[in-house]
């Protein structure tokens, strides 16, 4: 009870910091549609008749566009300020989004819905790096590890509230609404996050022999981003097996309270993570926590019932949130100086291709080979990201 009420304290205490309320809201409207994109985009393109295949190469196409900008806007931030670059992005990505939904209701294939989706993926407004990066200014050292911790919960909230928000929408008027009010809330968050005072005032550090590489430059970021995308494979995996199985074995509908369940898992092992006061170095902390991530999804595949799968799918979230709390800390360690964010912008890099492979594949695989083969992706995914962090733990550590 005492560790609750102090990790309830130490949140309230981060929200009344002079400036983070007004990004928390702002950030919060803009990222919830992260929750939402992915379901929606599911139920738009199966009910215009599209197969999971189909459904894989519009969504992948989409996430490979984010993991290919993300560095080159994060790096555009990084000269350029914050308020420029997010306006810019978020009208860009609005009219894609918009397009795509046209396209798709127009009965369009995938030769006009994938540079759409592109498009759309490639334009993605940099809030979250762009809150990592202002953290460190907010906040100071020593309250970092709890904003990193908060964040990552928050995401874990929109990740609960965002698919049951699809289906809501999507059952009141149509899977197009519910895709063009994520795509809205997006762009209208990020303006709003651009608006905030703090990030408005955001000003790059001066860098002294700017590289090429970046925040590559660090071999620790290499290895970090190359694990990342492991891990990213295996959630894209899921994001295509559950949906996958739900229709399975019931309807298309229920993947949306069990895409909550995933989340919401994904919440409770946040929660576990950031009542703890770690002692242990960061590279260690993401070790651990990824082979819990592993061990959580392997069961997955062997789920008889739909009732067994949500309990499953419940411990399958558990170790996602530490292992993304975990990440930010080591890369606010491996961050070259000046690279801040276009450093988060490479986890989100890592996340969102290895995503966008992991549908792609669970797409061929729920058509091919079964459902189970799809799910079976997961864990496996997920054990590499250990062995490429092991591999590569010299480099983690020298931070």
């Amino acid at each position: 009870m005492r560790q609750c009420t102090q990790l309830v304290r130490r949140y309230l205490d981060l929200i009344r910091t002079p400036g983070v309320a007004p990004l928390l809201v702002a950030g919060a409207l803009a990222r919830l549609p992260y929750g939402m994109y992915v379901l929606a985009l599911v139920l738009l393109l199966r009910a215009e008749g599209f197969s999971f295949a189909e459904v894989g190469v519009v969504g992948g196409a989409s996430g490979a566009a984010v993991g290919l900008t993300a560095p080159l806007l994060g790096r555009a931030v990084d000269r350029l300020g914050q308020t420029r670059v997010l306006v810019a992005s978020a009208c860009v990505t609005l009219a894609a989004d918009s397009a795509l939904v046209l396209a798709a209701l127009s009965g369009a294939g995938l030769e006009v819905l994938t540079p759409l989706a592109v498009l759309g993926g490639a334009t993605t407004p940099p809030v979250s790096p762009s809150m990592r990066a202002l953290w460190p200014e907010l906040v100071g050292r020593e309250r970092l590890d709890t904003a990193f911790a908060y964040d990552a919960l928050q995401l874990e909230l929109f990740f609960v509230a965002g698919p049951l928000l699809v289906v809501a929408i999507a059952a009141a008027t149509s899977p197009a609404a519910a895709f063009l009010t994520a795509a809205l809330m997006h762009a209208i968050g990020a303006v709003a996050f651009a608006a905030a005072p703090a990030s408005r005032g955001w000003r790059p550090a001066a860098r002294e022999g700017r590289k090429l590489a970046g925040a590559l430059s660090s071999p620790g970021m290499r290895v970090l981003v190359v694990a990342l995308a492991v891990a990213g494979v295996s959630v894209g995996a899921l994001e295509i097996g559950i949906p996958a199985f739900a229709e399975r074995e019931a309807s298309r509908a229920d993947a949306g309270w069990l895409f909550a369940l995933w989340a919401a898992g994904s919440l409770a092992g946040g929660l576990w993570y950031g009542a703890r006061t770690w002692r242990l170095p960061a590279a260690r902390r993401f070790l651990l926590v990824s082979g819990g991530l592993a061990a959580g999804m392997a069961p997955l595949p062997f789920a008889g019932s739909l009732p067994m799968f949500a309990v499953l799918v419940l411990v399958a979230g558990l170790g996602l949130a530490p292992a993304t709390a975990a990440a930010y800390s080591l890369i606010g360690e491996l961050a070259p100086e000046g690279s801040v964010t276009e450093s988060y912008a490479w986890q989100v890099v890592g996340y969102v291709f290895g995503g966008a492979c992991g549908a792609w594949l669970a797409g061929i695989f729920v058509d091919e080979l079964g459902v189970v083969a799809a799910l079976a992706l997961a864990p496996v995914a997920a054990a590499g990201t250990v062995l490429v962090a092991l591999a590569g733990r010299g480099s983690l550590s020298a931070a």
